[in-house]
């Protein structure tokens, strides 16, 4: 179900890596996507296996802070994009995937900080206007995809 998509050698995402992202969030990351994030960083979602047709270009970022990364691979990081692109956006948002497009999956910490949902931004807005609420949290949106964490 998931294919390379960066096609680079990564360094495995280590403890150090979930604490500062899990600070930047002000919660936990669900362990669902941990475990996701863990085995497919930088892949994608085979378009011809996904139920719903808004996650077909699906890629999962990378957990790994840009000093970890070759200078090509750092804005697939999620620090580098929460620097670079979530300042046009409210706080409390984390991305974790891209769409291929310049657009962003990311959870919702602002109402529930130890279970976040998930939003979809476009990246052509700005603000409030660009958060667009999708799931009740990580695993309703695997759900959605028609798979799991597995």
């Amino acid at each position: 179900m998931w294919e390379p998509y960066l096609r680079a050698e990564l360094p495995a995402p280590t403890d150090d890596d979930r604490a500062r992202l899990e600070s930047i969030a002000g919660g936990p990351l669900p362990p669902d996507y941990w475990e996701l994030a863990l085995a497919h960083q930088g892949e994608g979602l085979d378009p011809d296996l996904v139920q719903y047709p808004a996650f077909e270009s699906l890629i999962l970022l990378l957990p790994l802070s840009p000093e970890r990364l070759d200078k090509a691979l750092e804005s697939y990081s999620i620090i580098a994009i929460v620097r670079d692109v979530m300042p046009r956006y409210p706080a409390g948002l984390l991305p974790f995937a891209d769409d291929t497009g310049g657009n962003l999956w990311a959870f919702d910490y602002r109402d529930d900080p130890a279970s976040p949902s998930v939003v979809f931004i476009d990246h052509e807005l700005t603000g409030e206007a660009g958060v667009t609420a999708q799931a009740p949290d990580f695993a309703a949106m695997l759900n959605r995809i028609g798979l799991t964490s597995d």
